[in-house]
């Protein structure tokens, strides 16, 4: 084989590792991208990637992220030149973060209606005990949501509490921390939530070491997901033990952990 042969060979092996990448949603690889990315590409599209602890750093707002032993290699001084947003999760082709505590209502309680009881939402679309498992749409349908029922009363609900929740979630705040949190927090979708669950002992694991058990996703706790079964109920999932349940709008007050894109 002469070295044009080879050189041609190589480069049509990229262009379908390339597609094959592409195909299952990594529509940032193209073929200048390294072909040293693409292991642990081919890791994250079959199962965890990583987990890292999600940080903002306070001179510049930047976001960064740490690995257990990165972050415990830092010096306190180190430390203190960020503020802990979350706990970034990649794994099966996707990565958003995970919200550290719970949403609170005004009177810190922690549970919310989902809202909009028989009310249809354009392209938020109804999705089945099947189709709920690739469901990854929580920020879109996060908007669509707010958007549609905002201010509305629907069977004695204002809005829609759970993704207002959700969307209103911050991490740190300017009065409080001198940096403002500046993340799309939203409800998630099944998809995510479903991950949540499927890596749940790796995810409490950190959470209990970068925060504190509080942080930990619940026993015995029902989170709403952005994900609709009909107009008048929603997917809920109990992420400690991977329950999946179709829960009434207005009818029941369940939990809510936001999530938010890189």
């Amino acid at each position: 084989m002469t070295n044009e042969q080879s050189a041609t060979l190589l480069r049509l092996n990229k262009q379908a590792q390339v597609a094959a990448l592409n195909a299952v949603g990594f529509s940032d690889i193209t073929e200048n991208s390294r072909a040293s990315e693409f292991g642990q590409r081919i890791k994250w599209a079959a199962g965890l990637l990583d987990l890292n602890l999600a940080c903002n750093r306070i001179s510049d707002n930047s976001k960064w992220y740490f690995t257990r032993e990165e972050w415990d290699s830092l010096t306190v001084t180190n430390k203190q030149l960020f503020i802990k947003r979350g706990l970034r999760i990649r794994a099966h082709g996707h990565s958003f973060v995970i919200s550290a505590q719970e949403c609170y209502n005004a009177d810190m309680t922690t549970t919310f209606y989902w809202g909009g009881q028989g009310k249809a939402i354009d392209g938020l679309n109804q999705k089945g005990l099947g189709a709920m498992y690739g469901c990854f749409t929580g920020e879109e349908d996060t908007d669509l949501i707010i958007a549609t029922l905002k201010d509305q009363n629907n069977s004695g609900v204002i809005g829609a509490p759970a993704a207002e929740a959700a969307r209103a979630y911050r991490a740190y705040t300017l009065e409080s921390d001198g940096i403002e949190d500046e993340s799309n927090w939203f409800l998630p979708s099944s998809g995510q939530m479903l991950l949540m669950y499927r890596y749940r002992d790796k995810i409490n694991e950190m959470m209990r070491t970068f925060w504190s058990s509080d942080s930990m996703l619940m026993t015995d706790k029902y989170y709403w997901s952005s994900t609709i079964w009909d107009t008048n109920s929603a997917w809920a999932f109990e992420l400690n033990t991977g329950r999946i349940t179709n829960q009434n709008k207005n009818s029941n007050l369940l939990h809510v952990r936001a999530v938010a894109s890189e």
